[in-house]
């Protein structure tokens, strides 16, 4: 029996930890999927390159030197960066005579499950069998593999890649190296679908509910600033007057304000770079930014808001709200007050949020 084994170099993080996760699954699917009488084995290295280039051929090199270093058979690269060509985002790049390939986590989309990995992979690991089988077996893969490829006559016709997405289409480039040989790309179909699937996968990986615990003097100046002012009585008559438009716009003014502070206070925001390789990449950065901003900003202004709810409850007597706004109180003016104080708090947040280290609100 033939013995062959295939390296997954994967980024740190949750690029690791899905890899890590489908070692021994994969090792069995190998087996069973691919033809050939050939027991696998499976090692998972984690590398920094490879999630840290800005480049493709950066991460395809990298890839290759590893594998050459662990004699290994094959190598697939795991990465959690996206990967764009003339504006299509690419969920992965094979190099036929090289015999490695890399994996865009983000073009998964926001649910990079484990499964929807294994089965790109095993696609990948067909791939580069059955070029090196008959060419019978080749034709016969590439009609039925991963995707069409691309021809004048079906270049409008996608086909869906069985078993990993369900409305995002694949499409396959065959494309000729200038130094001889082939690559295969495969490119996420309509184009509009590919950008979002990589948006919402970049976000993901960005982890927004980890930004909140780090913004400690944020939160302690918010909470106090919003406790401070539930004492005066003219945030009360405000919230008994106002109607529902204006709380929404309150709330969003106040959000958008945070979102922004926090981005030119930290130097969040991407400038265009040569780095990046291309257009698309620096604008998907500060896209991804803005929406892992926005959805930890809505997770904030949530906690503010169940904390203040119960603020008022406590502190807010029943016959001194009556007083103060002369109408009868019912539980939907407590909820119309902690409303406009947590977006009244989230403001003096947003302030606070200039005060928290660099380093760590970027690390996060």
């Amino acid at each position: 029996m033939n013995q062959k084994t295939l390296g997954i170099v994967s980024a740190p993080g949750l690029a690791e930890a899905k890899s890590r996760n489908l070692k021994d699954i994969l090792q069995e699917s190998l087996e069973k999927e691919i033809p050939g009488e050939t027991e696998w084995t499976v090692e998972v290295q984690v590398d920094r390159i490879v999630g840290s280039a800005t480049l493709l051929k950066h991460i395809m090199d990298q890839t290759n030197r590893l594998k050459e270093t662990n004699n290994w058979d094959g190598a697939i690269a795991v990465t959690d960066l996206p990967v764009f060509h003339k504006k299509s985002a690419v969920l992965s790049d094979i190099n036929i005579d090289q015999e490695v390939a890399q994996i865009s986590l983000p073009a998964f989309g926001s649910m990079p499950t484990t499964k929807n990995l294994k089965n790109t992979i095993i696609h990948i690991v067909k791939e580069l069998t059955y070029r090196h089988m008959d060419e019978k077996e080749n034709v016969r893969f590439v009609h039925k593999g991963i995707g069409i490829q691309e021809t004048h006559k079906d270049e409008k016709r996608f086909e869906k890649l069985a078993k990993v997405f369900h409305f995002t289409a694949i499409q396959r480039h065959e494309l000729d190296k200038p130094s001889g040989g082939v690559s295969v790309r495969f490119l996420l179909r309509p184009k509009i679908n590919g950008k979002l699937k990589i948006l919402f996968g970049m976000m993901m990986l960005n982890r927004p509910w980890s930004i909140i615990p780090s913004f400690k003097k944020v939160i302690g100046l918010a909470f106090a600033t919003g406790s401070y002012m539930i004492i005066f009585n003219t945030l009360w008559q405000m919230s008994a007057v106002y109607e529902t438009p204006r709380f929404i716009a309150l709330m969003l003014l106040a959000m958008f304000a945070m979102v922004v502070w926090i981005i030119f206070a930290h130097n969040l925001w991407e400038k265009k770079s040569d780095n990046y390789g291309s257009d698309e990449l620096y604008k998907m950065y500060n896209l991804a930014t803005i929406l892992t901003l926005s959805f930890s900003v809505i997770l904030f202004y949530i906690a503010m808001f169940i904390l203040f709810l119960f603020a008022v409850g406590v502190f807010v007597p029943d016959k001194t709200f009556e007083d103060v706004v002369q109408q009868n109180i019912h539980f939907k003016d407590y909820v119309k007050l902690a409303w406009l104080v947590s977006s009244a708090a989230t403001v003096a947040g947003a302030i606070g949020a200039g005060l928290e280290n660099e380093d760590e609100v970027k690390r996060n």
